[in-house]
């Protein structure tokens, strides 16, 4: 699913799990897209209570730790601002 208007991103969110793929390991569910600010890529997460989080990483930098979304309307802010690259790693993912 693309992200179009601000309400598509209710509607990834709720269907995250049937968009991303799953971290049998760690348990939760993750996405990967462009950092085009950074020059690298963000690993969007969700954990199975629900819980979205963000790890970024390239090639001259990496994130400690996982930033975990205070709420859902965090991670929509975030989606929103980087729709074009969620966009991209969503069609791709739909291709392969």
């Amino acid at each position: 699913m693309q992200i179009k208007k601000k309400s598509d991103i209710e509607l990834i969110l709720d269907s995250f799990p049937g968009i991303a793929n799953w971290d049998e390991e760690r348990e939760k569910h993750y996405l990967v897209f462009e950092d085009r600010k950074r020059g690298g890529q963000w690993t969007l997460m969700r954990y199975g209570d629900g819980q979205f989080s963000l790890h970024g990483r390239g090639e001259d930098y990496i994130d400690g730790d996982e930033m975990m979304f205070e709420d859902r309307d965090a991670v929509a802010s975030f989606l929103w601002d980087n729709r074009s690259a969620y966009n991209a790693a969503v069609k791709q993912l739909v291709q392969v």
